[in-house]
């Protein structure tokens, strides 16, 4: 497949955020912020790909309002004095109809035109998180990857800027025919259009790029960049994860999915360059004002289980654990501990539960129904027996 006339991605190796995830939208001020950090940090790249957008996905064929993208176009502008690109995506694959690609693509067009008048640096077309094909499993999948592979070499052909793609299947676990998803997409796309990609899993373990973690690496001779959501949480949002970033050391091209949590991102960038390195770890908790006491906990709020994992037992809490979350409850003070409090009250009570030390009129108050009656074996006739402790 010809990529003359396109648009190529800078050689430069990629290392960014992406705002990518469920649940929460960040306004301008906070992009900036990500942005300034990027640049304090040396990093190169920010994708605008929020699900909360309505006209990034639900209704990608609407035009951004004019205020809208007044915001875009300032923050393109602030990015390029940073030296940092600003990627946009968008997201047609919920509701794309083949049946009049013509009429679709041109609307596709336009908005993407929009974007790269705007500022945009690089355009990402996106088919992430939407069903599989319905009908017989060969033809379908050949039949949507030639569908999407033409709709990315069409886009990137009327761009003055580069195409990059995130295809359905952006997990080996995703489908059974990942491989050969990825053999045909390969063929069908032109090398000059990179392609995201998570590894094995979509959350995945070290060197997720790796020609032995996942059959993409073979695949594709396109370039590939790791979408990493070993920090993102918007499909465990009782959880937060804040431990070292580690098995990336030999990934080119990164970046880092974040959790829509303005302080715990900044946050998050500083560990992404800390890398393996404990030390690095230590100190960028230190330096985002993250008390000693975390240090206590940091076991709990260590890393996502990846597949094959088995997670590590941890001790039982003593002492000392109980007095380090609640120093970090009540006693620190900023806007990260506001971010955190919900996850550390979280896990005081789970650690008390699990002790079966919170009686259960707490646990009642203090979790979902369906959960207090799995945790309590809630018993008609037995609501008496509940503590009443507030």
């Amino acid at each position: 497949m010809s990529d003359a006339g396109m648009t190529p991605l800078p050689e430069a190796p990629l290392r960014g955020y992406i705002e990518g995830y469920y649940g929460h939208l960040f306004g301008w001020q906070d992009r900036h912020r990500i942005i300034a950090k990027l640049a304090a940090l040396g990093m190169n790249a920010y994708l605008y790909a929020p699900k909360e957008d309505p006209c990034h996905r639900v209704n990608w064929r609407a035009p951004w309002p004019e205020e809208w993208i007044s915001g875009f176009t300032a923050m393109c502008a602030a990015a390029a004095a940073h030296g940092v690109m600003v990627f946009a995506g968008i997201a047609p694959g919920l509701d794309y109809d083949s049946n009049s690609d013509g009429a679709e693509f041109d609307t596709l067009l336009a908005k993407a035109m929009s974007l790269q008048a705007a500022g945009a640096a690089a355009i990402v077309l996106m088919f992430d998180d939407i069903e599989p094909p319905s009908a017989t499993l060969d033809t379908a999948l050949l039949d949507e990857i030639t569908l999407h592979a033409g709709i990315a070499t069409r886009l990137a052909a009327c761009l003055d800027v580069p195409t990059l793609l995130v295809p359905r299947i952006y997990a080996d676990e995703i489908s059974d025919a990942a491989a050969d998803s990825y053999r045909e997409l390969a063929a069908a796309l032109p090398p000059a259009i990179p392609v995201f990609h998570c590894g094995s899993h979509i959350v995945a373990g070290a060197n997720p790029l790796a020609p032995h973690a996942t059959s993409a690496a073979a695949a594709f001779g396109q370039r590939l960049i790791l979408w990493d959501n070993h920090y993102c949480n918007d499909y465990c949002p009782r959880r937060l994860f804040a431990g070292p970033h580690t098995g990336r050391d030999g990934v080119r091209d990164l970046m880092l999915n974040g959790t829509g949590m303005v302080e715990t991102d900044m946050l998050l960038l500083d560990l992404m360059a800390a890398g393996d390195n404990a030390a690095a770890w230590r100190a960028a908790l230190a330096g985002a004002g993250v008390p000693n006491a975390f240090h206590h906990i940091a076991p709990w709020f260590d890393a996502p289980v990846t597949a094959g994992q088995v997670p590590a037992a941890l001790p039982a809490p003593d002492d000392a654990v109980f007095a380090a979350i609640e120093t970090l409850l009540w006693r620190w003070k900023t806007p990260l501990a506001r971010e955190w409090y919900p996850f550390l009250f979280g896990l005081k009570h789970d650690l008390l539960i699990a002790a079966g030390e919170l009686p259960d009129l707490r646990i009642a108050k203090t979790q979902t129904d369906p959960l207090h009656q799995h945790l309590t074996g809630t018993r008609t006739g037995h609501e008496g027996d509940m503590d009443d402790e507030g």
